[in-house]
């Protein structure tokens, strides 16, 4: 694959996935050289930037790296799956990024957790960036452009926008999983301009697991098993998305919530 698959893409891309079928084969044909379907978690923050904190001090980066290392023993063998960050260590937003589309992913998924000023406050949600949410960055401070056969492109802060439909159908499947292991009241999901996904060349969701400021989800997030089964689920998610002709569904069928506030926000 060139460079120009990390800078600009046409449009026509965005019309190639409309139909079910189509977006089932897209899906079933990626893949890396080795054959194996390409899978990049991000465990969530890192080194000094602890992320949110409990109120027994759980941090944020310890939750998602062991959830992030738990997801790669489930998958590995089935498919190549790479961490952003091996270790306890700061990595800037756009280096996580950078890790999957260097990696050439096929898809990507940030692990997160929240935190409130609202005790209260709890549960889980799934974002994804759609396509009107990832213009107006600062970044580039450019939009679209023309290419010289009159296609048009979209600038690296743009991409996500080519991913969107199937980011949904990612997150949708992820969704699934979650809801039939754990209290369907408290999933839902979400469009986000997430900073995290927004350079992502590829399918890209954030799963913000939950309230580590709620001391009964603190609690939950420091056990184990509940740590094992968080990645179970969303293991099977992602099996659901390289499955051909499996879990393919409606546009209509997606479940979502327009309102993106949450607790802590630092990843917007």
């Amino acid at each position: 694959m060139s460079m120009k698959r990390f800078l600009f893409l046409p449009v026509v891309l965005l019309f190639a996935l409309f139909g079910n079928e189509a977006l089932c084969r897209e899906i079933s044909s990626a893949g890396g050289s080795t054959g194996q379907k390409v899978v990049v978690l991000d465990p969530g923050h890192g080194g000094r930037d602890l992320g949110a904190e409990g109120t027994s001090g759980l941090a944020e980066k310890t939750v998602t790296f062991a959830l992030a290392q738990k997801i790669k023993e489930i998958l590995s063998g089935t498919y190549d799956v790479h961490l952003t960050r091996n270790g306890d260590y700061t990595l800037e937003i756009e280096k996580r990024t950078a890790v999957a589309n260097h990696r050439r992913a096929d898809i990507f998924i940030s692990l997160h957790a929240a935190a409130s000023f609202q005790h209260k406050a709890r549960g889980m949600a799934i974002f994804y960036c759609g396509p009107d949410t990832t213009h107006g960055s600062t970044h580039t401070g450019q939009g679209e452009q023309m290419a010289e056969h009159g296609e048009k492109l979209h600038p690296w802060d743009h991409i996500q926008s080519v991913h969107s439909e199937k980011s949904q159908f990612l997150a949708n499947l992820v969704h699934r999983q979650l809801v039939a292991k754990f209290n369907p009241l408290h999933k839902r999901i979400r469009e986000a301009p997430c900073l995290v996904l927004r350079g992502a060349d590829m399918p890209a969701i954030l799963v913000e697991l939950a309230y580590l400021s709620h001391p009964a989800e603190e609690k939950e997030l420091a056990d184990p098993g509940v740590i094992s089964n968080l990645a179970a689920a969303i293991g099977e998610g992602i099996s659901d998305f390289f499955t051909q002709g499996r879990g393919c569904i409606k546009k209509e069928g997606v479940i979502m919530e327009e309102d993106i506030t949450t607790g802590r926000g630092a990843v917007w």
